[in-house]
């Protein structure tokens, strides 16, 4: 369980980061981290049966799906997009 409220700590302080730039992408992730906090309530309280876990692990997976996903779109893609553009103007560049 530390392993996940360090996650936990880390996914609420993404939307943070991203509400600049990123605005939808912070909007879409904000009701999942809620909705995970809510599931450290139960744990704590002791109310997570065995649906719960099951519900609270495949939140979490989308979760850490959903933020991969997000850094590939916010990082990855305009990298490869500046670098497919340098290849180009270095091929259409008169000698």
């Amino acid at each position: 369980m530390d392993v996940y409220v360090v996650y936990l700590f880390v996914a609420t302080a993404t939307p943070l980061f991203l509400w600049q730039d990123h605005r939808k992408l912070a909007m879409i992730q904000i009701p999942f981290i809620a909705i995970l906090w809510g599931f450290v309530g139960f744990y704590l309280a002791g109310a997570l049966n065995a649906e719960m876990h099951l519900l609270f692990n495949i939140l979490f997976v989308t979760n850490v799906v959903f933020a991969h996903v997000a850094a590939f779109k916010i990082y990855a893609i305009p990298f490869i997009r500046r670098e497919r553009e340098k290849r180009m103007a270095a091929l259409t560049k008169p000698e």
